[in-house]
């Protein structure tokens, strides 16, 4: 069984290793970058649904600049 969990730590870390490289992020930076964007994003979505305009759109946009930063 302590082989087992000893396993686990490393196997979560190649699984967000390989999903950082998949999407093309280079650092802990970069991770904290995507999941900012990402969430000002899901914001902007939310800000939509309640017939707002201004604050989503710049949320939003903001969000995927974020995300396009991130990946570049």
């Amino acid at each position: 069984m302590g082989h087992f969990l000893a396993g686990i730590p490393p196997a979560l870390i190649d699984f967000f290793s390989g999903i950082a490289v998949g999407a093309g992020l280079h650092g802990v930076l970069a991770w904290a970058a995507m999941i900012f964007g990402l969430g000002l994003l899901l914001s902007a979505v939310r800000g939509l649904r309640r017939q707002r305009i201004v604050g989503p759109m710049i949320g939003g946009a903001i969000g995927v600049a974020l995300m396009g930063w991130a990946i570049a």
